[in-house]
């Protein structure tokens, strides 16, 4: 059979003994003398096993209670499939270099450590490694008795150490050296009673993991799944260490670690036809699921490997009529009057048998509201759906656990929607949406918001920090544009209250963008472009440089085609001007001058009149205005321009005055 090995804590052996009948494995103590909690510890056990590091006679009491060290140390330790290895605790106690465990050493000296400050100062020393001052020290507070003499010669060769980045790195390199594969689990960062984490304690596990992940190790930290359950459901003893797991939370760790590790490890070992495991490990644990009405993960197993051409049709043929006998007797279960804790199993079990419709029904029909259920029962019932394809069912008991606050899945239920094409933020409470988005992937995020037909600037919010909204800009612009990514930087940036934008992240996005905008061929376009910048950030310097750059350079355009008379030229350049910032009111004075000397009056007049309203106190526009209306025989227009001509005259421009005042007076007196 599929053998592991735990190394660690009651937290991890107990999950492994209780999960031996349930999922068809065999634990593999030998040469394993009980529990530890470090790093160093953790090293410890796996050399002893292995052979290669002795414990000494009187120090053995330190770190075992549970075995003789003559009766362990004469057995052998053949290599496991699978270590589970638990890094719980970044206390390291020595005695000669032989790690010891604390609970042993509290309880084999308790009267010792009973006076809290005499117990401080001496773990002060311990850490010192000032081996003199730690025996006087012990001279002076514990020599009055024999027996405590005796006790102070042990105590005065324990050293205390805390785990660092360094020998963290070095313990798990040497573990994953030695044994064969290796599943590290880390502490459950549970909360006291006042809601916060146990501060050292979660700063070891983020450590350890970082590391073993940085290691390209498997690894576990059961803080997620306590989420799910609760964690007055998870922990047994909220008042007391925050460190015991309940039976049911136990059966959830294990479930996870035969879902997540074991099976696909005995999956894997099929495919590469490693010996005895298409004969003994799967079939043993395929056998395991049905006795325990684990139907529905079986199948799913067998069908994925028949997918990938293990030879496992007969077996899956015996896992599918063992269902339909099983989904018989629990039809013969569902009746009228159930109470909700028979509703509740009955849901997860029709979850385990596969039969998701039953499931789906019994959910929807709890008190006092539809899926009225422990989260942790929603996710199980939804995993094993989604692992056996139907989707839709998943998805339901996926929202369900969503719509209770539940975080951790929100982004399977996203995948999910998308997958589906069905607009889940319809389907969200209103004051859920905006949580729900930020958890979720900047890629899935908008393609939610397609689906709901909503803005994309939802994709941002004043909690938004300037690292998610450089990851979302930064995917939509890939994917849907400069504008669109513009666009949803715009909305951010405004949620922020201000016109500038100094994250470095954002910086670098911002100057990539107008960098592309500049490599466009068309001009046009690369106005568009350094638009899309300005919009999202009005500051922006690079871009505001570049587009004044293209004012200057179409001004030039501008000049020397109306001097050459090229009309075509001029009304080709109308588009770019139009798109600038900056109004160019010269080409429309320039293409009005040329309309008008091809006698095309109309045409100049409209063109005339843009060029005024830029230019309300150039002379010139106004003349040009009078005469292409004097021209067309638009009289009341003719006169209004030309009292304007009248108003911005001097002495300078007295002709044109005079030609103003007889326009003015030649339709008056027509009037």
């Amino acid at each position: 059979m599929f053998t592991i090995t735990p190394i660690g804590s009651c937290r991890i052996t107990t999950p492994l003994r209780r999960g031996q009948s349930v999922h068809g494995f065999n634990l593999n103590m030998e040469r394993c003398y009980g529990y530890c909690h470090s790093p160093a510890e953790a090293v410890q056990m796996a050399r002893f096993m292995q052979g290669v590091a002795d414990i000494p006679h009187d120090i053995w009491p330190l770190v075992s209670r549970a075995h003789d060290l003559n009766v362990v140390s004469a057995n052998t330790h053949d290599a496991s499939d699978l270590y589970v290895v638990e890094l719980a605790s970044a206390k390291e106690v020595t005695v000669d270099g032989v790690s010891i465990q604390l609970n042993y050493l509290n309880a084999t000296f308790a009267e010792f450590f009973a006076d809290t400050t005499r117990a401080q100062s001496f773990w002060a020393l311990a850490e010192s490694g000032d081996t003199a001052a730690q025996r006087a020290f012990l001279d002076h507070h514990w020599a009055a008795t024999p027996q405590q003499r005796e006790d102070a010669r042990m105590l005065g060769k324990m050293r205390l150490q805390f785990v660092t980045r360094d020998s963290l790195q070095r313990d798990i390199k040497t573990l994953t050296e030695m044994l064969p594969d290796v599943l590290f689990v880390s502490h459950v960062d549970a909360r006291k009673e006042d809601g916060r984490p146990i501060g050292s304690r979660s700063r070891f596990i983020e450590m350890v993991s970082e590391e073993v992940t940085l290691a390209g190790c498997k690894f576990f930290n059961p803080t997620d799944l306590m989420d799910v359950f609760g964690q007055s459901a998870a922990i047994e003893d909220e008042s007391a260490g925050l460190a015991h797991f309940t039976d049911e939370f136990a059966r959830g760790v294990m479930d996870q670690w035969m879902g997540k590790v074991i099976a696909p490890k005995t999956d894997a070992f099929v495919r590469n036809g490693v010996s005895n495991a298409m004969e003994i490990h799967l079939p043993t644990q395929i056998a395991a699921a049905c006795d325990t009405g684990r139907f529905a993960q079986a199948i799913a197993r067998l069908r994925e490997l028949s997918n990938d051409g293990a030879t496992v049709d007969v077996l899956l043929s015996d896992v599918m009529q063992a269902q339909q006998r099983a989904i018989e007797v629990f039809r013969a279960k569902i009746a009228d009057g159930l109470t909700e804790g028979d509703r509740e199993a009955l849901v997860l079990e029709a979850g385990e048998i596969g039969v998701f419709k039953d499931a789906l029904t019994l959910a929807e029909t709890t008190a006092p509201e539809p899926f009225e259920l422990p989260v942790h029962v929603l996710m199980r019932v939804a995993d094993i759906a989604a692992t056996s394809g139907d989707l839709d069912t998943a998805f339901a008991f996926y929202l369900a656990a969503a719509r209770r606050g539940h975080r951790p899945v929100y982004d399977n239920l996203a995948k999910l929607a998308v997958t589906l094409d069905l607009d889940l933020l319809a389907k969200l409470e209103t004051g859920q949406r905006a949580s729900f988005l930020s958890h979720v992937t900047p890629a899935i995020r908008i393609q939610l918001l397609q689906l709901n037909g909503a803005a994309l600037t939802e994709a941002v919010s004043p909690e938004t920090t300037p690292e998610e909204a450089e990851e979302i800009v930064r995917d939509l612009s890939a994917t849907h544009g400069i504008g669109y990514a513009a666009e949803v930087l715009a909305a951010w940036r405004e949620h922020q209250g201000t016109d500038r934008i100094t994250h470095p992240g954002l910086v670098a996005v911002l100057d990539s963008w107008a960098a592309t905008a500049l490599s466009f061929e068309e001009r046009l376009d690369r106005i568009h472009g350094l638009h899309a910048v300005l919009f999202a950030a009005p500051r922006h310097q690079p871009s505001r440089v570049a587009m004044q750059d293209i004012r200057k350079e179409l001004a030039l355009l501008i000049r020397s085609a109306g001097k050459a008379g090229d009309i075509d030229l001029l009304d080709a350049l109308s588009s770019e001007a139009a798109a600038l910032s900056q109004d160019l009111p010269e080409l429309d004075l320039w293409r009005a001058r040329l309309r008008f000397a091809r006698g095309e009056y109309m045409t100049a007049l409209q063109l005339g009149k843009s060029a005024a309203a830029l230019l309300p106190e150039t002379i010139n526009v106004w003349v040009l205005l009078m005469r292409a209306a004097t021209k067309a025989q638009q009289k009341s227009e003719a006169v209004e321009f030309a009292r304007n001509v009248i108003g911005l005259a001097c002495p300078k421009t007295e002709a044109l005055k005079s030609e103003a005042e007889a326009i003015v007076q030649t339709h008056l007196v027509g009037a």
